[in-house]
């Protein structure tokens, strides 16, 4: 039965991740499929936007395309999984690279393991998932571009899924692949809608490098938010509890997040927005969660602009979802209480914006 048989691999791939069994045991034990997908980079975290990304890449995948047998690989996995794969893979299987913000100089990190997956394997169709990217205009962000370039380059049946128009651009102008445009694919999920009573306002904002909205301007709107009676809270989608990448400090004791639980960590965070009348957020995800679970929203932008990018290509029309480059807590405050009055009548379907992404991997 396919639900069986699903749950199978489920389960073997989840052993994997683990390194319970090896990436060759895990394929010898594969039913013979015409199409298999690995899809690398899959993170163990605690940024919940990447970990949303590759959740939901999984769902796009059972949901579309039930029949290709879909593997996840760990960014940390990367080496020893192309050692591996090498010698197995066949023609018809297909090779993938998770989909989020960090193709660029900033999250080298992300970026080495990625480009080893493109020049490697070159005669399999390889799609990275939709991205954004950020090469510094400095000499050091111009030298990894170079090196991007190299390996992306290798790879002619490659091609690259932009999630709005500047990265489209700007991967159309400096690499050879093929691009395509899509929304960021966790806008393809669909929880479930809120039910119970929302109250305050969830400030989540970022502590990293893309960070350009300073604590003055925070600590004063949360003020003027508290003095006309809204309660206000601070999170963020990077969680304390978990280990972080290697471009932050981290405790040494902390848990990676598993496959198997971030989707449970992923409706904590979505029922937290759903809890609240409005949220603040400088981040792409904590936008794209507030979408999802149609909770009123101001965005500022990040450091190199993917925030207020895909808000035009895609969040515009949402009356609940609003962009701003205001920093007048004056100003900003009564902008949030408009938010709060809005009915979130106005909901829009993602699905049409990966048509030419399913036309691909259908070929």
């Amino acid at each position: 039965m396919p639900i069986k048989r699903a749950t199978n691999i489920d389960n073997l791939n989840f052993a994997y991740t683990l390194g319970r069994v090896s990436l060759t045991e895990l394929i010898k034990r594969l039913p013979e499929e015409p199409r298999r997908f690995y899809m690398f980079g899959i993170p163990n975290y605690n940024n919940l936007g990447d970990q949303a990304v590759a959740y939901a890449e999984k769902a796009f995948f059972k949901r579309v395309f039930p029949e290709i047998t879909y593997i996840e690989i760990l960014e940390t996995q990367t080496d020893q999984a192309i050692n591996e794969l090498k010698p197995l893979l066949r023609d018809s299987d297909m090779i993938g690279y998770t989909g989020g913000g960090n193709i660029g100089n900033v999250y080298l990190d992300h970026e080495e393991p990625r480009r080893k997956v493109f020049s490697t394997f070159v005669n399999n169709k390889t799609i990275s998932f939709p991205q954004s990217v950020n090469f510094e205009d400095t000499e050091q962000g111009q030298e990894e571009l170079r090196k991007s370039q190299e390996a992306y380059n290798k790879n002619p049946n490659l091609t690259i899924v932009a999630r709005e128009t500047q990265s489209l651009n700007y991967f159309k102008k400096n690499f050879a692949a093929d691009v395509i445009y899509t929304s960021d694919i966790v806008a393809s999920l669909k929880p479930d809608p809120s039910e119970g009573k929302r109250d305050g306002v969830l400030f989540i904002m970022r502590q990293d490098s893309e960070k350009v909205i300073n604590e003055k301007l925070l600590e004063q709107l949360s003020y003027k938010l508290n003095n006309v009676g809204d309660e206000v809270e601070q999170t963020d989608t990077v969680l304390p509890f978990k280990a972080s990448d290697s471009n932050a400090d981290t405790a040494p004791d902390l848990d990676e997040v598993r496959i198997s639980e971030r989707g449970w960590l992923i409706e904590r965070k979505l029922e937290e927005i759903k809890a609240s009348e409005a949220v603040v957020t400088d981040r792409l995800h904590g936008m794209i969660f507030c979408v999802l679970t149609k909770t009123p929203c101001l965005v500022f932008d990040n450091s190199y602009g993917k925030a207020s990018a895909s808000y035009y290509n895609w969040f515009e029309d949402l009356d609940y979802i609003k962009h701003t480059t205001e920093n007048d807590p004056d100003k900003l405050a009564p902008m949030i209480e408009e938010l709060k009055g809005y009915e979130h009548s106005n909901y829009h379907d993602f699905t049409h914006s990966y048509d030419e992404l399913i036309e691909l991997i259908k070929k």
